[in-house]
């Protein structure tokens, strides 16, 4: 069990963790309430990119020795993009999401980045509006076309 009072440290993911961490954002998807088959449809859309862990874009939050959450980001492009962010279902608001959110906006700012764009979940867009995004659009759900998801996004301070 991961202790929610023990100090959290954010480090670079491993590229032997892939597997564990798409098992998580499963995990985490599933504690809204999707149903078994909506979460397999997912499963694709919700699998760690072993390129973005070489590339050093996915990131690991850890208490006591254990994975509380993770994500990963696509630097690359002109904006970058959080790909994904995902906390263990009993660490939901503990911060780890917030610790989580602050040092993906530092990397985005040390690469370049001026804004973050977040395709939420929409059980996620009140976490990611309560951390200073804003809601500039929608966009369809890879998983289904006709679920429309809410794109956000953050400014990032010079």
């Amino acid at each position: 069990m991961i202790h929610p009072g023990a100090p959290l440290v954010i480090r670079a993911a491993r590229a032997e963790e892939c597997h564990a961490l798409t098992a998580l954002a499963m995990r985490s998807k599933a504690h809204w309430g999707y149903d078994p088959a909506f979460l397999e449809r997912a499963r694709a859309d919700l699998t760690v990119d072993p390129r973005a862990v070489a590339r050093g874009d996915a990131f690991v939050a850890e208490r006591a020795g254990n994975v509380a959450g993770f994500y990963w980001l696509d630097a690359a492009r002109e904006a970058p993009e959080l790909m994904a962010l995902f906390v263990e279902p009993p660490m939901i608001g503990t911060g780890v999401g917030r610790a989580l959110l602050a040092h993906a906006l530092a990397q985005a700012a040390s690469r370049g980045g001026r804004r973050l764009i977040i395709q939420s979940d929409p059980f996620a867009e009140g976490f990611y509006l309560a951390m200073g995004a804003v809601r500039v659009g929608s966009k369809a759900s890879a998983v289904d076309a006709s679920r429309m998801l809410p794109l956000m996004e953050v400014r990032i301070e010079a």
